[in-house]
């Protein structure tokens, strides 16, 4: 009798594996095409402490790095289109689209109380 229901348990389970397994792979397959969007070439504005800011994808994470200062990996925040960035700064990373077309058209790069807007280069 327990060889049944344990028997019973297990066919019920698999089902329930599969589909949490294929929701999983989905989910993680859609985040990696969602930050490309981010990817690219941002330029400040003449004057600012920092003149580029570089958005790379390694295997569908985003990193960033201000001029020559070092790549660091940029992690997802609860608010739209925002990271943080894992430098010592901890700066925030807030992308902006184009009310249009809402292709991402710059960020602003938030640290040690400064906000600098960027444009993304085309």
């Amino acid at each position: 009798m327990k060889q049944l229901l344990l028997s019973c348990f297990l066919l019920a389970s698999v089902p329930a594996l599969a589909q949490t397994t294929a929701t999983t792979q989905t989910t993680a397959t859609a985040q990696t095409t969602d930050v490309k969007e981010f990817v690219g070439n941002y330029s400040f504005a003449d004057g600012s402490p920092i003149a580029k800011f570089i958005v790379t994808d390694k295997d569908g994470v985003l990193y960033g790095e201000a001029d020559s200062y070092g790549s660091n990996k940029l992690l997802k925040q609860p608010e739209t289109d925002t990271y943080q960035s894992t430098s010592s700064y901890g700066s925030i990373v807030q992308f902006e689209r184009d009310p249009a077309t809402k292709a991402i058209k710059g960020l602003i790069l938030k640290v040690q109380g400064q906000e600098i807007s960027a444009k993304k280069e085309k």
